[in-house]
């Protein structure tokens, strides 16, 4: 009788351990579901949501190209063109009255030496030549 106790007594402490690690491999299983998963979706899908938006849009425009023609027509505009320093997180994109409206700010010289903030409009029209730039 003293042997199934013994026997009894070691399953039990083996138990605890393999309790342990059972929870640890589900809890990595959850962690590989929810976190991890195949890279190639999430692309995917995102590829997809700016197909559909591009699709949607009236005209086939990118607005970063508008920037990119913009931004060299308001250097041109400064004292110290070399100065020009845009700040990236004001970048704004409008479509009204069959034109394309962009603006942003900007860091520049001004005729004292001194950095001040400025903003920056040019409008374009739908086959992307602009029609009117300047600094307000």
């Amino acid at each position: 009788m003293s042997k199934q106790m013994k026997l009894t007594g070691d399953v039990s402490q083996i138990q605890k351990p393999l309790k342990a690690i059972i929870g640890i491999v589900v809890l990595l299983a959850i962690a590989l579901i929810v976190f991890g998963g195949d890279d190639e979706a999430p692309n995917e899908s995102a590829e997809s949501v700016l197909v559909a938006k591009e699709e949607t849009k009236e005209n086939k425009i990118s607005d970063l190209s508008l920037y990119f023609d913009c931004k060299p027509k308001i250097q041109e505009q400064l004292n110290n063109p070399k100065s020009f320093d845009p700040v990236a997180t004001s970048l704004k994109y409008n479509f009204v009255d069959n034109q394309h409206i962009v603006g942003f700010d900007f860091y520049a010289e001004n005729g004292f030496g001194g950095e001040v903030m400025q903003q920056a409009v040019c409008s374009f029209d739908a086959d992307s030549n602009i029609l009117k730039y300047g600094v307000v």
